[in-house]
């Protein structure tokens, strides 16, 4: 699994790490719909928190434009920087990404969402209507996309410094990957503001 999570090509790293992120999805899923309480993590969570429980402004834009500020914190303080740093391999980034994605799990398994889903929903397809999976999707491809950003690995607990990556077809690879994560972002917030608000009026 190793070489597909690292390949030099992003069309085979992408899709081993969004695997790797599913099976991780459906493990905090189960466990949490089987063990926790419901609403558990209701409004504990930092996204939480920023996002709030109600439309900002009262707009489907300006909601979508909050969750859309707080999505790309995310990417770039929990999934690009930590990117910088390698350990056994594997960026950084790609571990924070499994801890979010766990998190996502639990939420879901626990209904911990500002709108209720009515109950724990067990694992199911149904999660292809949620826009967390679009979110940790786009998380996923910014995380594949950066790794080649690397400038430190860690061995035997000190941190020796990479040379920076210049090929040209590494950094447009680099550069595609993102710009296309930021798109799912932002279509993944529309879709979140829009559902909230019909969530909201009805």
């Amino acid at each position: 699994m190793a070489r597909y999570l690292l390949h030099d090509n992003l069309l085979v790293r992408f899709p081993a790490l969004l695997l790797a992120d599913a099976v991780v999805l459906v493990a905090a899923w189960t466990l949490a719909y089987l063990l926790l309480p419901e609403g558990l993590l209701a409004g504990r969570t930092g996204a939480a928190v920023l996002a709030g429980d109600d439309l900002a402004g009262g707009s489907v834009l300006l909601e979508a434009a909050r969750l859309l500020a707080i999505n790309l914190v995310v990417v770039a303080g929990a999934i690009i920087a930590p990117n910088l740093i390698r350990q056994g391999g594997y960026p950084l980034g790609y571990g924070t990404l499994a801890v979010i994605t766990a998190v996502f799990g639990v939420t879901i398994g626990t209904n911990s969402f500002a709108v209720s889903l009515g109950g724990k929903m067990p694992p199911s397809l149904e999660v292809f209507g949620s826009s967390g999976l679009y979110e940790i999707a786009a998380y996923a491809l910014a995380a594949a996309s950066t790794v080649s950003i690397v400038r430190w690995q860690v061995v035997r607990s000190k941190a020796v410094r990479v040379a920076p990556v210049t090929d040209r077809a590494v950094t447009r690879q680099r550069n595609v990957g993102v710009a296309v994560a930021l798109v799912i972002l932002v279509l993944a917030c529309l879709f979140e503001a829009y559902r909230f608000s019909q969530a909201t009026l009805a």
